[in-house]
């Protein structure tokens, strides 16, 4: 897991093919509808408004298939995050939906407009949510394939 403010996204380019591409669509991002968008190479991204949900109400989830990059535009969020390892899984992993859901001790942080975390396979996370009270957010979220 990475988690880090949009001004220092450079020195996570090397970290996937499609990074800088998937990072120069978060600029754009922010005043586009809601809604999927289609990049290069397999990857696209999801513009996001809602509400957010109690932290022990979500589930934590994590993907085999895809890298999720998440910004916070604006709003705020509490995410939640454990390695897979450490986690029994609740569901079959879900080849089509990409989504496998697991149980058990996790880490939230909060964050806030400018923010952005980027999931890997082994990086279980439940995002969207609150401790106390919900919050309106708008994020965008970047999926790119593990394999570019």
């Amino acid at each position: 897991m990475v988690l880090d403010r949009i001004e220092e996204q450079e020195r996570y380019y090397a970290l996937h093919p499609l990074m800088e591409e998937a990072f120069a669509f978060l600029a754009e991002g922010a005043t586009l509808e809601p809604g999927r968008y289609e990049l290069s190479g397999g990857a696209y991204a999801n513009v996001a408004e809602g509400d957010t949900v109690q932290l022990k109400e979500g589930r934590l989830e994590a993907h085999r298939k895809y890298i999720d990059l998440q910004y916070c535009v604006a709003g705020s969020e509490r995410m939640a995050w454990a390695n897979v390892q450490e986690l029994e899984p609740i569901t079959e992993y879900d080849e089509a939906k990409d989504v496998l859901f697991l149980d058990g001790v996790s880490t939230s942080l909060s964050i806030k407009p400018g923010m952005f975390y980027i999931m890997f396979p082994a990086d279980a996370h439940k995002a969207g949510c609150h401790n106390e009270f919900p919050t309106h957010y708008t994020k965008i979220i970047v999926k790119l394939p593990v394999e570019a």
